[in-house]
């Protein structure tokens, strides 16, 4: 008899990712991931409680892998407008990479499938970070109205809703420069 399957974080994690990105969210169930993984579904319950755990394993590295590109992208600067082009700019090529898994960590199913506040961590400090360095008032709002446009626009952009014609790439870093240099009183965001 053969010995049962194993089952790992990184396996989980990209089972339930490939499911929710080839299918959608509401198709990472407890019985399509134990599927995908080789085992059982009783089997996958020694891992996680329930589909939000599933989903909030998404999430996490979502925002893992979301932190790590803003991370490069940003490098060592610090000027806000070109802190906050680039984690821009990293949300909108992670949207297009993994449209499902970003959809997580900006609208979820249900409180306890978002990402955890420690996988945010490096993203929101970063983006709160430099909105501080830029105006003297709370940078919630400021930081709120870039992320609720760039991910608007992403969204937007995966659905296909830019039916007028022009480029969309120019559309994106216009609205990026208008936004930003509204926000920082920089007028730039290169």
């Amino acid at each position: 008899m053969p010995a049962p399957q194993r089952v790992t974080a990184s396996s989980l994690v990209a089972a339930a990712r490939a499911i929710a990105e080839r299918e959608g969210i509401d198709a990472v169930t407890i019985s399509a991931v134990a599927a995908a993984v080789g085992v059982r579904p009783p089997s996958l319950y020694k891992h996680v409680r329930h589909r939000h755990d599933l989903l909030r394993l998404i999430a996490d590295d979502a925002a893992r892998e979301l932190g790590r590109a803003v991370t490069v992208l940003v490098g060592p600067a610090t000027d806000p407008p070109v802190v906050l082009a680039a984690i821009a700019r990293a949300v909108r090529a992670f949207t297009g990479r993994s449209p499902r898994a970003a959809g997580l960590l900006f609208s979820t199913p249900a409180p306890e499938a978002g990402p955890s506040p420690d996988a945010m961590t490096p993203l929101i400090g970063a983006l709160l970070a430099a909105v501080r360095r830029s105006t003297s008032g709370d940078p919630l709002p400021a930081a709120r109205t870039l992320t609720a446009w760039v991910y608007g626009f992403c969204t937007m952009e995966q659905a296909g809703a830019f039916q007028l014609g022009g480029d969309v790439d120019e559309a994106f870093e216009f609205g990026l420069r208008t936004l930003i240099g509204t926000l920082t009183g920089s007028g730039s965001a290169d």
